[in-house]
């Protein structure tokens, strides 16, 4: 499975995840494209997305079409309620045998045709596959197996709320906690899309709206949770919904979505308590390091805060200990505490220096502190000001944002050692924030697009079906580019619009990251 559902591998998944939701739009879309291996070429190399629209004026009443339900429509509760029972199968058990045999044929298949680990069967194969092209009674007898699922997300959507209830501030290890819950979410929004483009495919238009509402609803639901990686699953989700809304804009009777989108929330996904609860991640993991202070501790303290240091970052750094240097030990068993002692005599002098520095300690008081004194407190001192240096530029915009974390890695990697060999934790629980600031950035951009081009079909419909020459003329506003600040680049050439925009060329995680590139032509 692309998630195993476990935070032990929880800060690489972040960055993976960041990757995977910058993919843009399924090449499917592409009317030139027609296979899996064409479209993975395709995104890699950033070629050109061509859509076939067709002009069309915003509904009346313009607000009547909504994807996330009226605030005075919406129920208090829990909606992962609703979602985990329609995970659950619940009695569906020879629906759910019928999947698995369907998939281990499709496994098979593929094995014996020599593209094993490829998923271009179904289920899978529909999610590669335009409507247009849609084996509908096929995908009508798979959809049969998962129909008890349709009332439980349509009622799912009315409520305002999302929780687990994960309470993580009562587990002994924060960073082996469980998601499976979250990747089987995912099956769900997979399923949901094969429900929208059969809905297309059907000419159900209604109805393949009211599929996209009920995921652009889920993928905001997923982010209220408290962690990262639902966030950008979160992302995830309404990446796939942006696809099917692509394809549901080249149907002739498809309504403008200009304002259903613009109605939506800013940002539609809320960051705000994923980031907070990250921020505090560490004491989440060893709450004993919020109490350390300047205030004097006994010897029988500080050993058994030795011992409980050693065991609540054994699994981080179990994982860290392949992909970074920098791990608080790696001694594991009946001699880490020992290993972590010695680790403590060794960082004496650069925790010194660093409280000295930091004017934390005088050069009179601090001869009258225990060693492990020392360097806790430097290192607890240390990871809030590199955290804080991160997390910070959340709160600005991209643009700025990216440059200025990017020079805080740099500089943080020069002073890996700054406080001794426990630096390493820091490193080793921090998140990639780049990678998850452009995932973010790239959902609300996609977002932004959907709008444009609902904004040039508006258009068209009031200037007899041609493409406006600016985006300045269109008759409602188009977003700015969220990564840039600035307008998206829009040029015609005879009855083709090229809708594009250059990635920032500031950070790594644009490296695999294809720009925007969407060519619109109005239907004959």
């Amino acid at each position: 499975m692309f998630f195993d559902g476990s935070i032990r591998n929880y800060f690489q998944w972040a960055i993976l995840y960041g990757v995977y939701v910058f993919a843009w739009f399924p090449i499917s879309i592409a009317q030139e494209n027609t296979s899996k291996a064409t479209a993975t070429k395709s995104v890699a190399q950033g070629e050109t997305l061509k859509l076939t629209i067709h002009p069309k004026a915003e509904t009346k009443p313009s607000l009547n079409l909504k994807l996330l339900s009226d605030t005075t429509e919406q129920l208090d509760g829990n909606a992962a309620i609703f979602y985990l029972k329609a995970l659950g199968f619940l009695e569906q058990d020879n629906a759910r045998a019928q999947i698995r045999e369907m998939r281990k044929k499709g496994e098979e298949q593929a094995k014996l045709a020599g593209k094993e680990g490829a998923l271009d069967y179904p289920p899978y194969s529909y999610l590669e596959i335009h409507p247009r092209d849609y084996p509908k009674a096929e995908v009508r007898d798979y959809l049969k197996l998962v129909a008890f699922q349709e009332p439980i997300l349509r009622e799912a959507r009315r409520y305002s709320s999302f929780s687990m209830h994960r309470n993580i501030h009562l587990s002994d290890n924060p960073v082996g906690y469980l998601l499976p819950e979250i990747q089987n979410i995912r099956e769900l929004a997979r399923n949901q899309t094969i429900r929208c483009r059969l809905a297309i495919a059907e000419n159900r238009i209604d109805d393949a709206i009211e599929i996209i509402g009920q995921q652009v609803t889920m993928s905001r639901h997923i982010g209220m949770d408290d962690f990262l990686v639902s966030y950008l699953v979160g992302c995830a989700v309404l990446g796939i919904t942006l696809d099917d809304t692509m394809l549901l804009q080249e149907h002739p009777e498809c309504p403008n979505l200009y304002w259903a989108f613009a109605q939506l929330p800013s940002p539609l996904l809320d960051p705000d308590r994923c980031i907070a609860f990250e921020r505090q991640f560490l004491y989440l993991q060893i709450p004993k390091l919020k109490e350390i202070d300047k205030t004097p501790r006994s010897a029988a303290y500080w050993r058994e805060f030795v011992t409980d240091f050693a065991k609540r970052t054994s699994e981080i750094d179990q994982y860290n200990e392949e992909r970074n240097p920098a791990v608080v030990s790696r001694v594991q068993g009946d001699k880490r505490v020992e290993a972590i002692q010695k680790g403590i005599e060794e960082s004496v002098p650069q925790a010194r220096d660093y409280l000295l520095d930091r004017r934390i300690l005088t050069k009179e008081s601090i001869v009258t502190y225990p060693k492990e004194q020392l360097v806790f407190l430097a290192m607890k001192d240390y990871y809030d000001v590199i955290r804080d240096d991160h997390f910070k530029w959340c709160h600005t915009p991209y643009s700025i944002a990216i440059e200025k974390i990017s020079a805080t890695n740099d500089q943080m990697n020069k002073d890996r050692a700054k406080v001794g060999s426990f630096s390493g934790l820091t490193y080793g629980v921090l998140p990639s924030m780049d990678a998850f600031l452009t995932a973010m950035t790239r959902t609300r951009q996609r977002v932004a697009v959907i709008q444009a081009i609902e904004a040039i079909r508006m258009a068209g419909a009031e200037n007899g079906g041609k493409l406006i020459d600016s985006l300045d003329e269109a008759p409602v506003p188009v977003p700015s580019d969220p990564f840039t600040g600035k307008p998206f680049s829009y040029q015609v050439n005879g009855d083709v619009a090229i809708l594009s925009s250059d990635l920032p060329k500031n950070s790594s995680v644009f490296r695999n990251t294809p720009p925007v590139r969407i060519e619109l032509k109005f239907a004959k």
